[in-house]
């Protein structure tokens, strides 16, 4: 029963994901793919949960394009969970001429006192030409990307949790 109120809640808190489009950038030189929770219940933003992503050129010069969703983790279970109303949708990052990184922001309702919520981020990654995948990568946030001298990149986590 608490399960079922907690996924209820859950689905019903999550608002719509602001994709931050106006954020890409040229990203550092990286062979793979990567995502990182970048944003994570802060002070100035309670509630938000951020996944940056970095997404290199491929070969022949194909569009990036990617899909950002959260996941929580159920601790009764032990097993991450899709959370269908933290979907971002497919966005192109760049057209394929060189490295991009860009985000989706999430925003929760804030847990009740004595709960938390942990998240992490899933990243579908896709390189196309036209309507046609080339190539793909699936994700998960990892840790290990922060960068001090850019502002999207100064938290790097695997994942996120909320607790009050």
């Amino acid at each position: 029963m608490l399960r079922r109120g907690l996924v209820l809640a859950l689905t019903a808190s999550a608002l719509l994901p602001a994709v931050a489009g106006a954020a890409r950038r040229e990203a550092p030189v990286h062979q793979t793919p990567w995502a990182t929770v970048n944003q994570c219940d802060t002070l100035a933003k309670p509630g938000t949960v951020g996944v940056r992503v970095s997404v290199p050129d491929d070969e022949g010069a194909p569009a990036q394009w990617v899909r950002i969703r959260l996941q929580w983790f159920d601790s009764p279970v032990r097993a991450w969970r899709s959370l269908s109303s933290a979907d971002a949708g497919w966005t192109r990052l760049g057209v394929g001429s060189r490295s991009v990184q860009g985000g989706t922001t999430f925003t929760f309702a804030l847990p009740a006192p004595g709960m938390r919520l942990v998240l992490r981020g899933t990243v579908e990654v896709e390189w196309r030409k036209g309507d046609t995948v080339v190539d793909s990568a699936r994700l998960r946030t990892t840790a290990g990307h922060e960068d001090p001298s850019d502002a999207h990149l100064r938290t790097s986590q695997a994942s996120c949790e909320i607790a009050r």
